[in-house]
């Protein structure tokens, strides 16, 4: 059964659930830098420095410790953008949903009043009805 809040019900839920897709993208996101992070790290920790060998060895596998220290800070700072935007689209879904709430109780408290005013009307034509019943009884009695 459709009321007046009904369309504004639907764009809201819409909305609400538009807001939750991009909540549930943005923390996927943050899982996945996470990985990259932790993955990083072991990589990071798995260089041994040699013992021996040229300074060229060396220096590379400094480069190589340096290139992956910039890459996981990047991804440290990927992850804060992406923790902060989560913690935004959490916000933004909270107030969304709290707002479809209001409508949705709106558009049920409505629903709820049409259907009492139906059960109301149902009961005064079957008091109507009874009452030429009994009438209609009452005249076949006295005849």
């Amino acid at each position: 059964m459709k009321s007046k809040f009904s369309k504004i019900a639907k764009v809201r839920k819409q909305k609400r659930d538009a807001i939750e897709r991009e909540l549930i993208k943005s923390q996927n996101k943050e899982k996945l830098l996470r990985h990259k992070i932790a993955s990083l790290y072991e990589e990071i920790i798995a260089i041994q420095t040699p013992q021996n060998g040229t300074v060229s060895l060396l220096a590379l596998m400094n480069e190589h410790k340096r290139i992956l220290n910039r890459d996981k800070k990047e991804q440290e700072n990927a992850l804060r953008i992406a923790e902060e935007t989560s913690q935004k689209l959490q916000s933004d879904y909270q107030k969304a949903h709290v707002e479809f709430e209001k409508i949705h109780y709106l558009e049920e408290q409505e629903i709820l009043a049409f259907m009492n005013k139906i059960k109301k009307q149902e009961q005064l034509d079957l008091d109507e009805i009874s009452t030429m019943l009994f009438a209609n009884d009452m005249h076949k009695k006295g005849e």
